[in-house]
């Protein structure tokens, strides 16, 4: 067969890159989401929001859970800079650092969250 004059296949346009979440530590739970729907009918998402100290809160209306997860993703973001500055003031509050040497073998006990479970 003789080579065709009009290239026939269609071009394929490039994928967009899809945005990522990177600071949500956990996978998602069912209880931060929240399922309703709009007032044209369709389904819209809700993330909930519990910090210790504050009142639940509800952030949304998402099209997505995957958007709202990056929203979550976002509000986490600026939660950890708060974290670290607030570290630098914690000297205010807690008692000041012990240097514990050796004493007969017998340490502090020091909990760490991350260790305990």
């Amino acid at each position: 067969m003789k080579a065709a004059l009009i290239d026939t296949e269609k071009p394929v346009a490039p994928r967009k890159k899809r945005e990522r979440i990177q600071i949500v530590e956990m996978p998602p739970r069912e209880e931060w989401f929240q399922r309703s729907r709009d007032q044209w009918g369709r389904e819209v998402w809700f993330i909930r929001v519990q910090i210790t100290g504050l009142r639940t809160r509800r952030f949304g209306p998402f099209p997505t859970k995957h958007k709202g997860l990056l929203f979550l993703d976002h509000l986490l973001d600026e939660v950890a800079d708060a974290l670290s500055s607030a570290s630098g003031d914690l000297g205010r509050y807690q008692f000041p650092k012990r240097c514990f040497g050796f004493r007969a073998g017998h340490y502090p006990i020091v909990e760490d969250e991350l260790c305990s479970r």
